[in-house]
C-alpha cells in the first residue's frame, strides 16, 4: 500500500509540474540558444566565473559552476570573446542559420606562454549531454578510462533499460540483468545513481539490476574502467554511473508510446495466474499479504514444551491451526493457461526554466510478458561418466510492469551558486507462474511441480546538493550531497506444490516433501544515507601550468533488514483423500484441520539485520605536467564496518541470540593517471590502482533457500574477508571527429583472496562462498567508430579477456576443475554496428555476441557448466517528421538458443523468441 501512496505523491507532482511547464512553452522562437562549456585545454578542467562576451552586442554572460554559459542570439554573424587571466584570449566566430533551435559551441582555453591553434565547434545540433558527440568529447576530457553511452543512443539502439543498453559498450556484458565488466561478475563492479551510492532490491547481490533504470529517464552512463580517488574504491571491473535526466537548457515537452509483439509469447499460450486488480501497474493490491489472523510468533501446535509462551514459540490448539489455514486463499496454485499479451509502454518528459529556477519531471510506465519453455538437467558422476540426477521440462509465463519517475528542481542564486534538489523514483513487479516436470532420481519416479510468484521492488533516491565557486578564494569549488536512498523488495506468498508419480494408482499423488503446500513470505528493506563534501582550487600559479588540488570527506551509512517466513499444509490423515486432486480441491476449508494442517516451518536462520558503515578521506591533484601531459595522482582512505547478525526471527530474549558477523578494516587505496597528448584529438592514458571487493550481507548471513527440487541451496558464509586488487590500465584513444573514436586498451588485474561461489561437501550439496587464494585477469580492448560516408556510421568493438584463479585448499577437494576462469566470464566480447542517417530517417543495424564462460562450477567430478557462446541481431528504423519521432524496432532476429551444457551434455536449453516493436513519439520543442 505504501507503494500505491508513493505512486500516486509522484503523479501528483509531475502533473501538477507538466501544468506549470506546458503554459509557458512558446510554439515559436525568433532568438536562437548558444551554450557551451569552457574549459582549460591542458587538462580539461571547467572553468567557472569566465566572462563571455557576445562582439557585435557587448552583452557578457558569465560560465556557471560547470563552466557552462547560455546566450540567446538573432540568426546571423556573431563573435563570442572570451578572456581570462594567464590565458590567451579565443574569438569564437558563429554563423547562426535561421530555423536552428539550438547551437552548440564549447571553447578552449590555452595558457599564454603554451597556446595553440583551437578548433571550436559551432553546430546547429541538440545541446544536450546525452547526445554521442556530447559523450564523446566527455571521454576525450576524462581523468580517468572511460567509456560513455549516452541517453540518445540508448534510444537509437531501441534499448528499454540500463541493463539492455550496457552490452553495446565495449567490455560488457550482462547476465540477468546485472553486468560484466572486463570478464568480472556483477560483484566486482559498483553502481552509482548521481555518484551517490544506490541500495539494491537484490537479497542476494551487491549491485542493483539495470533493468530497474528505464532507459527514458537516464541522460547518459559513464563506466569508469581505471580507478580515481575522488570516487568510491570498491571496484574491480567498472564503475557504472548513471546520470538522471538532467535540467534542460530550455522549454521541453515530449511524449512516447510504443507496442511490442513476441513471437514465442504474443497471441501464443502462455502461463498465469489470478492475481490482484492493480497487477498491471506492478502492485499488489493486498491479495497476496499475509492473513491478518497469522501471529508475530512461529505457528506450531501446542504441546508439553509449547504450551506456554516461551523463547521461541507459542503453541496453538488444533482449532487455532485449523482457523489459521483457512484464513489463506487457496484458490489459486495452479498455473493456468492464457494466452500472452503484447508489450507496451508511454513516457512523457516536461521541463523548462524561468529565470534562475529550472524543472524537470518525467514518467515513463511500461508493460511485458514473457512465456518460454525449456529443459534443465541436473548431473552426478557415475562409474560410467555423467548420468542425470534429475531431467526436468519448464514452462514459464511472466508478465512484468514498471515504473518510473524523475522529479528535479534547481535554483541558479548567481552564475557561482546552485542547489539542486533531484528525485529519483523506479518500481518493478514480476508475475511468474511456473511448472516443470520430469525424472528425480532421489525417489526414482517422475515430479510435477507448480508455482506462483509475485516479486515486487522499489527504488527511491532523494539528492539535495550544491555546487558553488569563489574566485576570491583562489578560484576554489565547493560542493555537496546528501543523498538517502531507500530500495524495498517484497516477495509475498509464494506458493509451489510438489506431486510424485505414484505407479501402483497409474496417476502424480500429492507429494509430503518441504516444497509441497508450501507457502512462503518474503520482505527486505535496504536503506543508505551518503554525504560527500568536496573543495578544489584550481589556479596557473604553480609553474605557470594549470593545476588543480582535490580532497574530500565522505561518509555511507547503509541499513538492511530481511525476513522470511515458510508456512506448509502438511498431511496428517492423507488416507482419507484423493491426493492426485489439484492443490485448489485438496486445501479447501473442509479438509484443513481434518487432513492437513498448518505448520510453520520458518528457519532459526531465516531473519538477518545488517549495517555497513564507510567512512572516506581522499586527496588528489590533477596536474599539467606540460602542456600535454597531464597527471592525476592521489589517494583515498576508507575506513570500512560491517556487521551481519543472523537471528531467529521468534527469539523474544532481550537481547536476542545472533550469528554474528563483522568485517573491519582501514585500507589506502592510491590511484596514479597518466594521460599524455600525442596530438591534439590522441591521447596515450597509464593507470595504476589499488581498489577492493568486499562481501555482500547476504553473502555472509546463512539464509537457505533452494529454487528447484533437486538442485543446490545457497547459504552465507561468515567468515569472509574482502579482497584487495591491484590494476594496471594502458590504452590509446583517437577522436577524429566528434563521433568518431579509435582506440586501443591493455589491463592486467591480480586479485587477492578474491570471494567466490563454491558448492560445499555437505551430505546434500550446497553452494556457498568463500576466499580464494588468489586470481588474475588480463585482456585487451579494441573499438572503432567512424563516419564513412556524411550519412553513414560504422563502429565495431572487440574484448578479449584470460582469467585464472588459484583455489583455496578445501575448495581444492570438492571443485572438479582445479585451474578455471573466474565464473561469469567469457573470454571474448564483441559488438558491430552500422548506422544511415539523414535529416529524416535513420536506420541502425546492432549484433552482439559473448563467448562461452562458466554459470556454475562444477563439483566431486562433475564439470563445470558452461553457458555457449550467444549472439544477438537487432533492427531499428526511424523517421522524423515535424516533431513527430516514429520507430521500428526488431530485437532478437537470429533467435539463437540460450544453452548450457555440462560435460559433452546439455544441461538447459531455451529460446526467448523475437520482438517487433513499433513507437510514436512528439516533440513539441
Amino acid at each position: 500500500m505504501r507503494f500505491v501512496l508513493q505512486l500516486k505523491r509522484a503523479l501528483t507532482t509531475a502533473l501538477a509540474m507538466a501544468v506549470v511547464v506546458v503554459p509557458a512553452l512558446a510554439a515559436a522562437q525568433d532568438t536562437i540558444r548558444v551554450v557551451g562549456q569552457v574549459r582549460d585545454e591542458a587538462n580539461a578542467i571547467s572553468l567557472p566565473g569566465i566572462p563571455v562576451t557576445v562582439g557585435d552586442t557587448g552583452e557578457t554572460v558569465f560560465t556557471d559552476v560547470d563552466g557552462r554559459y547560455v546566450v540567446n542570439l538573432t540568426p546571423g554573424d556573431h563573435t563570442l570573446r572570451v578572456t581570462f587571466e594567464g590565458y590567451q584570449e579565443r574569438v569564437v566566430t558563429l554563423t547562426l542559420q535561421p530555423g536552428s533551435r539550438t547551437v552548440t559551441a564549447d571553447i578552449g582555453l590555452a595558457m599564454n606562454a603554451f597556446a595553440e591553434t583551437v578548433t571550436v565547434t559551432a553546430q546547429a545540433v541538440d545541446a544536450t549531454t546525452s547526445s554521442l558527440a556530447a559523450q564523446t568529447t566527455l571521454r576525450r576530457n576524462a581523468s580517468a578510462i572511460t567509456d560513455n553511452l549516452g541517453g540518445q543512443e540508448m534510444s537509437a539502439n531501441g534499448d528499454g533499460n540500463a541493463a539492455a543498453a550496457m552490452t553495446r559498450v565495449t567490455g560488457l556484458s550482462v547476465v540477468d540483468d546485472f553486468v560484466f565488466v572486463r570478464g568480472l561478475g556483477e560483484r566486482y563492479s559498483n553502481t552509482t545513481l548521481n555518484g551517490s551510492v544506490i541500495p539494491t532490491t537484490e537479497p542476494d547481490r551487491k549491485v542493483v539490476g539495470l533493468d530497474l533504470f528505464p532507459s527514458g529517464l537516464i541522460d547518459s552512463v559513464q563506466v569508469f574502467k581505471s580507478y580515481v580517488p575522488d570516487r568510491s574504491a570498491e571496484f574491480a571491473g567498472g564503475l557504472v554511473e548513471i546520470a538522471p535526466l538532467k535540467l534542460p537548457t530550455g522549454p521541453t515537452f515530449d511524449v512516447s508510446y510504443s507496442i511490442g509483439l513476441n513471437s514465442e509469447t504474443t497471441g501464443q499460450d502462455s502461463l498465469g495466474y489470478r492475481g490482484g486488480g492493480r497487477d498491471w501497474l506492478g502492485f499488489d493490491d493486498g491479495t497476496r499479504d499475509l492473513p491478518a489472523g497469522v501471529p508475530n510468533h512461529r505457528v506450531v501446535r501446542g504441546g508439553r514444551f509449547t504450551s506456554n509462551i516461551g523463547r521461541l514459540s507459542i503453541g496453538l490448539l488444533r482449532s487455532d491451526l485449523e482457523t489459521l489455514g483457512e484464513s489463506f486463499d487457496n484458490s489459486d496454485w495452479t498455473p493456468s493457461t492464457e494466452s500472452g499479451a503484447p508489450n507496451q509502454s508511454v513516457s512523457v518528459v516536461a521541463g523548462n526554466r524561468f529565470g534562475s529556477l529550472g524543472i524537470l519531471t518525467s514518467l515513463t510506465q511500461s508493460y511485458g510478458s514473457q512465456f518460454n519453455e525449456e529443459n534443465q538437467k541436473f548431473f552426478v558422476q557415475g562409474a560410467e561418466g555423467l548420468t542425470a540426477f534429475s531431467d526436468y521440462d519448464f514452462r514459464i509465463g511472466t508478465k512484468t510492469a514498471s515504473t518510473g519517475l524523475v522529479g528535479n528542481i534547481a535554483y541558479q542564486f548567481s552564475p557561482n551558486q546552485r542547489i539542486t534538489l533531484e528525485n529519483f523514483y523506479t518500481h518493478n513487479a514480476d508475475n511468474e507462474a511456473r511448472t516443470f516436470q520430469g525424472f528425480n532420481s532421489d525417489i526414482d519416479t517422475d515430479i510435477r511441480n507448480t508455482r506462483v510468484f509475485w516479486v515486487e521492488e522499489d527504488l527511491l533516491s532523494n539528492a539535495l546538493s550544491g555546487e558553488h565557486f569563489f574566485q576570491g578564494a583562489g578560484n576554489s569549488t565547493v560542493d555537496w550531497r546528501i543523498t538517502y536512498g531507500q530500495a524495498n523488495r517484497d516477495e509475498p506468498d509464494l506458493r509451489e506444490a510438489l506431486y510424485e508419480f505414484n505407479d501402483t494408482a497409474g496417476e502424480f499423488v500429492l507429494a509430503d516433501e518441504s516444497q509441497s503446500g508450501f507457502r512462503m513470505f518474503n520482505d527486505l528493506e535496504d536503506t543508505t544515507l551518503d554525504v560527500g563534501l568536496n573543495w578544489s582550487v584550481f589556479g596557473t600559479q604553480w609553474s605557470d601550468l594549470p593545476v588543480q588540488f582535490k580532497v574530500g570527506v565522505s561518509y555511507v551509512d547503509r541499513e538492511r533488514d530481511f525476513s522470511s517466513r515458510r508456512f506448509r499444509y502438511v498431511p496428517t490423515d492423507p488416507g482419507s483423500l484423493n491426493l492426485a486432486l489439484s492443490p485448489e480441491q485438496l486445501f479447501t476449508a473442509a479438509n484443513i484441520g481434518s487432513a492437513f494442517e498448518l505448520r510453520e516451518e520458518t528457519r532459526t536462520t531465516d531473519a538477518y539485520s545488517a549495517t555497513q558503515q564507510v567512512t572516506a578521506f581522499y586527496a588528489m591533484t590533477d596536474l599539467s605536467l606540460t602542456p600535454r601531459t597531464r597527471l592525476i595522482a592521489g589517494a583515498r582512505v576508507e575506513q570500512f564496518d560491517q556487521t551481519v547478525n543472523t537471528f531467529d526471527l521468534f527469539d523474544f530474549d532481550d537481547p536476542p541470540t545472533v550469528i554474528p558477523a563483522n568485517i573491519e578494516n582501514t585500507d589506502v587505496f592510491p590511484a596514479v593517471n597518466l594521460v599524455h597528448a600525442v596530438t591534439p584529438n590522441t591521447n596515450l592514458r597509464v593507470s595504476y590502482s589499488q581498489t577492493v571487493n568486499r562481501p555482500e550481507f547476504r553473502e555472509l548471513a546463512p539464509f537457505e533457500f533452494t529454487d528447484v527440487v533437486g538442485g543446490r541451496a545457497t547459504v552465507g558464509n561468515p567468515d569472509l574477508e574482502r579482497a584487495l586488487i591491484q590494476n594496471v590500465d594502458v590504452r590509446v584513444e583517437a577522436f577524429p571527429s566528434g563521433e568518431e573514436v579509435l582506440a586501443a586498451s591493455f589491463f592486467y588485474k591480480r586479485f587477492d583472496k578474491p570471494i567466490e561461489r563454491i558448492v560445499e561437501p555437505t551430505a546434500q550439496l550446497r553452494t556457498s562462498f568463500t576466499n580464494a587464494d588468489s586470481a588474475q585477469n588480463v585482456g585487451i580492448e579494441l573499438e572503432a567508430r567512424r563516419r564513412v560516408h556524411e550519412n553513414v556510421l560504422v563502429g565495431a568493438n572487440y574484448t578479449f579477456v584470460d582469467s585464472s584463479i588459484t583455489l583455496a585448499a578445501a575448495a581444492r577437494q570438492v571443485q572438479t576443475s582445479l585451474e578455471r576462469p573466474l565464473v561469469g566470464q567469457s573470454k571474448n566480447l564483441f559488438n558491430a554496428m552500422a548506422e544511415f542517417r539523414n535529416d529524416m530517417a535513420s536506420v541502425r543495424l546492432l549484433y552482439s555476441v559473448f563467448g562461452e564462460r562458466i554459470s556454475d562450477v562444477g563439483s566431486l567430478g562433475v564439470p563445470d557448466i558452461l553457458e555457449d557462446a550467444r549472439g544477438m541481431l537487432d533492427l531499428v528504423v526511424s523517421a522524423m517528421w515535424r516533431g513527430m519521432n516514429i520507430r521500428v524496432s526488431a530485437d532478437n532476429l537470429t533467435d539463437e538458443e540460450y544453452a548450457f551444457t555440462q560435460g559433452s551434455l546439455t544441461q538447459r536449453s531455451f529460446t526467448l523468441g523475437r520482438t517487433i516493436s513499433f513507437s510514436v513519439g512528439l516533440t513539441a520543442f
